[in-house]
């Protein structure tokens, strides 16, 4: 999953972006796609503990969620430093339960292969 979003008041965490297949088994990139996620489902749990109306911090953090674009490392680290972690990352193998919200249409961006990046909008 690329992104996610919160809901509202900044609880829960919505699947926004997710790579549209898996390149090799094992994948971690294609591992929401392989089981069946989809834009629009929600965290509804992580490693049995409910996230549908948790803090957007502390499943971003639980999921170890951070930027992996070398160039806002830096400003992530710092901003760990100075804010702290909601969470300590969920212990592993994680174990993520989403789930669908009746009735909601979203409105999604679809992901072509980019040659140098991998996928954009």
């Amino acid at each position: 999953i690329l992104r996610y979003q919160p809901g509202a008041g900044m609880k829960g965490a919505m699947a926004m972006e997710i790579i549209p297949k898996s390149r090799y088994p094992g994948d971690p990139q294609g591992q929401a796609f392989s089981g069946g996620v989809k834009a629009g489902y929600v965290v509804k749990s992580i490693n049995g503990e409910d996230a549908l109306t948790a803090d957007f911090g502390k499943i971003m953090d639980l999921l170890d969620d951070e930027v992996a674009d070398p160039r806002f490392s830096k400003s992530t680290a710092l901003a760990i430093e100075k804010q702290g972690r909601m969470a300590e990352p969920a212990a592993t193998p994680i174990t993520v339960v989403y789930t669908e919200i009746p009735g909601y249409q979203g409105k999604f961006a679809a992901l072509t292969q980019d040659g140098q990046d991998g996928y954009a909008r």
